[in-house]
């Protein structure tokens, strides 16, 4: 069985979105850690709402491509339509496979580990908070620390959304 990690993030009605996404992946996946809910500020389309994005950790022994694809299928079922002309739109739930321990590569549409680990903080912070000493494969730095590089760049780090929990 291998470490995998999942991020989800949702900025309409989060918790409550948040929530049921969490319930959703523990009847599909053995999830064995939850990071706290962070606030996080939105990425590319900046006029709308902020995201509460969660980490989840995993354990598998399922083929990159299963887990993505599986993630897809409980978006379409907790109501999420995606929209590639708003890629980063506001979204009631977005489920991402990001990392799994000794895997790198491309599978289909799915980058391990995701691009965005190393230049966004809505990834790199709820992973930090999960598994601080877990290297990417392929990268020189353990999540404690892509985590702190990526929040002295933001002009709005994340901070704990912790008026309520998912």
């Amino acid at each position: 069985m291998r470490r995998a990690f999942i991020l989800f993030g949702s900025n309409i009605a989060p918790f409550e979105n948040l929530s049921r996404a969490l319930t959703e992946l523990k009847a599909s996946f053995d999830v064995v850690a939850v990071s706290p809910p962070f606030l996080t500020a939105p990425v590319g389309d900046t006029e709308q709402e902020d995201f509460i994005n969660v980490a989840i950790e995993i354990r598998t022994d399922w083929e990159p491509a299963t887990i993505h694809q599986r993630l897809r299928e409980a978006e379409r079922r907790l109501g999420r339509r995606r929209d590639p002309a708003r890629r980063f739109g506001p979204r009631s739930v977005d489920l991402d496979l990001v990392l799994i321990e000794g895997v790198a590569g491309s599978f289909g549409e799915l980058k391990l580990p995701s691009p965005l680990l190393e230049g966004e903080a809505f990834v790199a912070v709820p992973l930090a908070a999960l598994a601080p000493e877990v290297v990417p494969p392929g990268l020189k730095s353990n999540l404690a620390t892509i985590a702190e590089r990526t929040i002295a760049h933001c002009a709005r780090p994340p901070r704990l959304a912790t008026e309520v929990t998912p």
